[in-house]
């Protein structure tokens, strides 16, 4: 078996298909491993490519590149700023250029087949109604999760409840300098919708994982595992967590509350 196929028959039992739309969160150290121990050695950037080819030119790879310097530097480069989310993200962030989301501490790489003013909105809020996720669902995208948890991994959940106004999170807007691919500097505004410290808010989504792991809404090459490639489709996970939060259940499945001092 040549890497190809493993590679292949890996990501189409972690519920990636042909075509798909994907939101792909990944630590790769797992995947080094099995493949080192089948005799395969590869880097990321021939993952990334393998992903790209998998998906087809009607598919989509969407790859975190968040780096949350801004809210402390007050400063962001389109081109010059790493992504923190990955060796993935960060071969994805160079390759991608300038097919980037705008938000200088949520943003986005893309490759695939999405239309370019998605790519070019100024998603000034990280997490809402303009953001990736919301195109996503409307495409009836996935997200999927390869060797991580919900609770590094799914900031999916924080789009939801900025959408219903979770009454645990709060608007916060983060000023600062902003690089642009044209090399100009600019001011900007970005807004993130943020756990309220003030009521000692911690995201703790353990439970909200556990929960989908129960209805078996994820399809994974390893069941009930944070190992290996898991996927759910995101209209479905949107209307879980939706029912969560309606039914005030966001303190036992999305966060918990810190004693304050």
């Amino acid at each position: 078996m040549i890497i190809k196929d493993f590679l292949t028959e890996y990501f189409k039992n972690g519920g990636v298909e042909k075509n798909d739309k994907i939101l792909l969160h990944s630590n790769l150290s797992e995947l080094f491993k099995i493949t080192k121990r089948k005799g395969f050695t590869f880097r990321a950037e021939d993952l990334l490519e393998f992903i790209i080819d998998y998906l087809g030119q009607d598919g989509t790879l969407i790859l975190p590149s968040f780096n949350f310097d801004f809210c402390t530097k007050k400063y962001y480069s389109c081109k010059n700023t790493i992504s923190k989310m990955g060796a993935l993200t960060e071969k994805g962030r160079l390759k991608a250029g300038e097919n980037k989301t705008w938000h200088p501490v949520y943003p986005f790489t893309v490759f695939g087949k999405i239309p370019k003013a998605e790519i070019e909105k100024k998603n000034y809020s990280a997490l809402g109604k303009e953001s990736i996720f919301n195109w996503l669902v409307e495409n009836n995208g996935k997200i999927s999760i390869l060797n991580l948890n919900d609770q590094n991994s799914m900031t999916f959940y924080h789009h939801v409840e900025e959408l219903m106004g979770a009454s645990w999170r709060v608007k916060k807007i983060f000023k600062g300098k902003y690089e642009t691919f044209q090399d100009d500097i600019i001011d900007v505004d970005a807004t993130i919708y943020v756990r309220d410290l003030n009521k000692g808010v911690e995201t703790d989504v353990n439970n909200m994982e556990k929960f989908l792991w129960s209805k078996n809404l994820y399809k994974s090459n390893i069941k009930n595992s944070n190992k290996g490639l898991r996927s759910i489709f995101s209209t479905i996970l949107k209307k879980e967590v939706e029912t969560v939060i309606k039914s005030n259940l966001g303190n036992k499945m999305l966060y918990k509350i810190k004693k304050l001092n």
